[in-house]
């Protein structure tokens, strides 16, 4: 299929030198290839911009124009995203750190390179509140540096641990709840021994 932006003429000429010795059929089934290997390679929010195109070569121009091109105002509206992206409470912490990383990623293909101290601070400062104590302990330590790597492990260290100590108390209150029954059990017993003295155990 012809791209939007090509003349006929250039279409032809161009169809010319990539065939070469492949028929019909097979730049066909090339042309399907390119375009999945694309598709699949892209995150859902980016592939809904060029659910409209129609061939490999209209995709990746599209691409190019929303995330290459090196525009003051792409470069401001990344830049304002870093700097305003907050955690929503609730939101898996795997989640939110793939929506931070992917912005970097964007501001890197502009060649905007954000300092690793930046990129950490960033990272705690997008934390809700229930973070608070987390964030306190990350910025406020007793070390010259804050490390981004570090953040982000430290950070699913955390939910890991909180996720063993949800796990425990579940645990735990089954087991109570468990003793509670056969503790009124016991009693009902022991009650019903009490009114009916003549029964033999």
């Amino acid at each position: 299929m012809k791209p939007e932006k090509m003349t006929d003429a250039q279409w032809v000429v161009d169809q010319k030198k990539r065939r070469g010795s492949l028929t019909d059929e097979e730049c066909e089934e090339l042309e399907l290839k390119t375009l999945s290997t694309i598709q699949l390679c892209l995150a859902p929010h980016v592939l809904q911009e060029v659910l409209d195109k129609t061939t490999a070569v209209d995709h990746w121009v599209c691409l190019e124009e929303l995330y290459i091109a090196k525009s003051l105002a792409n470069m401001i509206h990344l830049k304002e995203r870093l700097y305003t992206f907050r955690m929503v409470e609730g939101t898996p912490v795997k989640k939110h750190l793939n929506e931070f990383n992917s912005i970097l990623i964007d501001l890197k293909s502009l060649d905007v390179k954000i300092e690793d101290e930046d990129k950490a601070i960033l990272l705690v400062v997008s934390l809700p509140l229930s973070y608070k104590h987390f964030k306190e302990i990350m910025l406020y330590r007793n070390s010259n540096t804050i490390l981004f790597e570090d953040v982000k492990s430290n950070l699913l260290s955390k939910k890991k641990f909180d996720l063993d100590i949800q796990t425990d108390s579940a645990e735990g209150l089954v087991v109570r709840g468990k003793t509670t029954e056969k503790g009124n059990s016991n009693r009902s017993k022991n009650r019903s021994k009490s009114k009916n003295p003549h029964v033999l155990w």
